[in-house]
């Protein structure tokens, strides 16, 4: 196929992506159409954030790894990479990841028993109130929904972490193989 029938995503679509968007990975339905259309290619991705680039990751390990060593050196104990690269996780994200979590327990807590009232109030032999009976059935509509996409927001989040971690990590083993080829 030629290069003149490919419909490149604008970059300016990042960048008025809302938090229900967010919530619902609905930044990629551009990227899934385009991908029923014909082949993925390179240009079609948006670039990635600045925070997430390998580079900037890699210098920013870089940077708290050679204070951990100066830091160590000074109190004359070994130096620990483990403290640099827990260093490098922002506040913020663990903070998402540790809600999301606490969310999706506390929906896996309450489904259950909501389940348990709702089959306890059918078999009730008293006359049913509905809008009881209503409540309780969103109630576990919502719980089920909240449950769910605080489990994707976890996933995704942990798999984002792990992999700023790993780029950032390897970034360093190839900077230290150059630094020391060249010595």
């Amino acid at each position: 196929m030629t290069r003149t029938g490919y419909k490149k995503i604008s970059t300016n679509e990042r960048e008025a992506v809302s938090f229900v968007s967010l919530l619902l990975f609905q930044w990629m339905n551009s990227v899934f159409k385009i991908g029923s259309e014909r082949p993925l290619d390179e240009n079609d991705f948006l670039s990635l954030s600045r925070e997430n680039s390998a580079s900037i990751l890699t210098d920013q390990l870089q940077e708290k790894w050679s204070k951990e060593k100066t830091k160590c050196k000074r109190n004359k104990k070994r130096p620990k990479l483990w403290k640099s690269v827990i260093k490098l996780i922002a506040v913020k994200d663990v903070m998402i990841i540790v809600l999301t979590n606490v969310l999706h327990s506390i929906s896996r807590i309450l489904q259950p028993l909501l389940l348990g009232y709702l089959i306890s109030i059918l078999m009730s032999a008293e006359p049913q109130k509905d809008n009881l009976l209503y409540g309780c059935t969103l109630a576990l509509c919502i719980n089920s929904v909240i449950g769910v996409l605080s489990m994707h927001q976890h996933d995704y989040r942990c798999e984002l972490l792990g992999a700023r971690m790993s780029c950032a990590l390897i970034g360093l083993i190839y900077h230290k193989v150059s630094v020391n080829s060249v010595e």
